[in-house]
């Protein structure tokens, strides 16, 4: 049995031992960040557990992170909430793993916070998180990092 999905980023089939649960979702007038989190069932317990970040601007781009990389996001998260101010600064970047196409993340602060996904095979998409939804955004990543601790 193949489950198709379509989110951001996110739009290969789908094995049914998989189970893809949408954490949230943020929208602005330009573009939506949703974040996902997906167990597979079929593969060895320490790689079941993947968390997905996805941008659909219409083009759409998504970045995978394990629980070592999903620490390292709310690392920088930290580093750019701390940074906010009225002109963008880079505060860091990550490149994807396990992957024959690695994405490039790159997080910046200014008056919100920007996720940049660059794709090799998709170019780049980008979501501007603003101020109001700063305290959500945490709470998700900290959801998220829940999850991994299962």
């Amino acid at each position: 049995m193949v489950l198709t999905v379509s989110l951001p980023g996110l739009t290969s089939p789908m094995q049914a031992g998989v189970q893809l649960d949408i954490v949230a979702k943020f929208r602005s007038v330009e573009a939506e960040l949703d974040v996902v989190i997906v167990v597979d069932s079929e593969v060895e317990a320490s790689k079941s557990k993947v968390a997905l970040l996805g941008i659909a601007t219409p083009l759409r781009s998504s970045f995978s992170f394990r629980r070592e990389e999903w620490l390292l996001l709310i690392d920088l998260w930290s580093k750019a909430v701390k940074s906010q101010s009225d002109s963008w600064k880079t505060i860091g970047s990550m490149i994807e793993t396990e992957t024959s196409h690695a994405s490039v993340l790159t997080i910046s602060a200014g008056p919100g916070i920007k996720f940049v996904i660059n794709s090799p095979g998709k170019g780049l998409v980008t979501y501007v998180l603003s101020k109001d939804e700063l305290a959500r955004f945490a709470g998700t990543l900290y959801r998220v990092k829940e999850f991994f601790s299962r």
